[in-house]
């Protein structure tokens, strides 16, 4: 018979076939140039798959057909070698046994422990940190700010409103301080189960770490000690949620973001992980955040810039690089198209509201020294094809998204 009716027959494909054929395992008569099955090769197809399900593999089946074909499998001798190869295979498939049994219970164990990670007591909330009050002002007039009706400890003000004589209110809620200025676009929505940190692609993952790497060793050349730190966007990417851990702890946080719930979410991992760390947690979707000018020692901008740009018309350094002090630092990393690329020009179709140069580094240098600051930055790589998700759903494969690492001065 020919190869497709004896495919049929062993209910596999043609391609199925072919590969036996190619391995030896089937050995066919040949009619011209075409194979042709016979009886012969139906019970070595089944034969394979009962050695298949006995989890042996092609090497160990070859040596089993070798004996088929070569005996008829009653001499003594041929019996007692196809006994001592099942005998390998069993004690093989013990030991295997063994080591599943051993690693399921490691995974139970790992499983107890997370469960006990996700049921363990919570700590002692937080709020907004006394020490930071100061930096809180008007965004408007840039006084500081009234606070009444304030719920309070030794360390932190857990509810109260603030407000300026200039009209502007704001309130601290649950330690956390919401302005007026809430985002309610439709490109948007709160990542409160981190579906962004999902799996986005291979090298993407591997020039992010190298991008991480070059943040920490500049990170590590300074003392942050008593400084404050900025990170805004976090709906985004985290960068002092993710490395915390190899970050300062005595110094003060300013954490902003235009989603409450997402800081809310946050401040309750940073309160099991860190007790007891300063941060100031803002939610507000304006330009203008009520941080005091001048204030701001260093600036991380994980992806932040790009997060910005898909709901602002211009770089955020531009919008509140009065906020830094005059030896401020930015230190970040960005991903950018070229600026024809057409992934580029679907990121501006998908998010309208933003600003029309986005994901373009020489934008993003432009930005910079617009407000005074040298943009030096190294390209980590090239990234080809990413998974189909968030902003990365406008990524075309074959166009290269570049991966930089940054810092910036005045």
């Amino acid at each position: 018979m020919k190869i497709g009716e004896f495919a049929r027959m062993c209910d596999v494909t043609k391609d199925t076939v072919r590969y036996y054929v190619n391995i030896g395992l089937l050995i066919p008569r040949m009619q011209g140039s075409q194979m042709s099955f016979a009886e012969r090769e139906y019970e070595d197809f089944h034969y394979i798959q009962k050695l298949k399900d006995m989890r042996f593999n092609i090497k160990e089946i070859r040596a089993f057909l070798c004996l088929r074909r070569m005996s008829n499998m009653i001499e003594p001798a041929t019996i007692d070698e196809c006994v001592e190869l099942l005998g390998a295979k069993k004690e093989s498939l013990s030991e295997e046994m063994k080591t599943i049994e051993n690693s399921i219970h490691l995974i139970e164990e790992e499983i107890e422990n997370f469960e006990k990670r996700k049921n363990a007591e919570k700590s002692d909330r937080t709020g907004v940190p006394i020490s930071t009050i100061p930096l809180l002002v008007c965004p408007h007039c840039r006084q500081h700010l009234n606070i009444e009706n304030a719920v309070i400890n030794f360390k932190y003000i857990y509810e109260g409103d603030l407000s300026c004589s200039c009209g502007y209110h704001a309130r601290i809620e649950d330690g956390i301080v919401k302005t007026e200025n809430i985002y309610e676009g439709t490109h948007d929505w709160p990542d409160l189960h981190r579906k962004l940190y999902r799996e986005i692609g291979e090298k993407w993952e591997i020039y992010t770490q190298k991008c991480t790497d070059m943040l920490i060793e500049r990170l590590d050349a300074q003392d942050w000690g008593g400084k404050v730190i900025l990170e805004a966007n976090i709906n985004g990417f985290f960068f002092t949620y993710n490395y915390l851990h190899q970050m300062p702890k005595n110094c003060i946080y300013i954490i902003i973001d235009k989603y409450q719930e997402v800081l809310a979410a946050y401040k309750e991992l940073f309160e099991q992980l860190y007790p007891g760390l300063d941060i100031l947690y803002i939610a507000d979707a304006s330009e203008k955040p009520p941080v005091q000018d001048s204030c701001v020692d260093l600036f991380l901008s994980f992806f932040g810039e790009n997060e910005y740009s898909f709901y602002h018309k211009q770089t955020q350094l531009e919008d509140i690089h009065h906020l830094l002090k005059p030896d401020g630092t930015v230190l970040g990393v960005f991903q950018g198209f070229a600026p024809e690329a057409k992934s580029r020009r679907l990121l501006i179709e998908r998010y309208p509201e933003g600003n029309k140069k986005l994901a373009d580094i020489e934008a993003l240098r432009e930005g910079y020294k617009n407000c005074g600051y040298r943009l030096s930055e190294t390209e980590m790589g090239k990234v080809m094809k990413t998974e189909d998700h968030h902003m990365y759903i406008c990524h075309l494969d074959g166009e290269p998204l570049t991966m930089y690492c940054y810092e910036a001065k005045r």
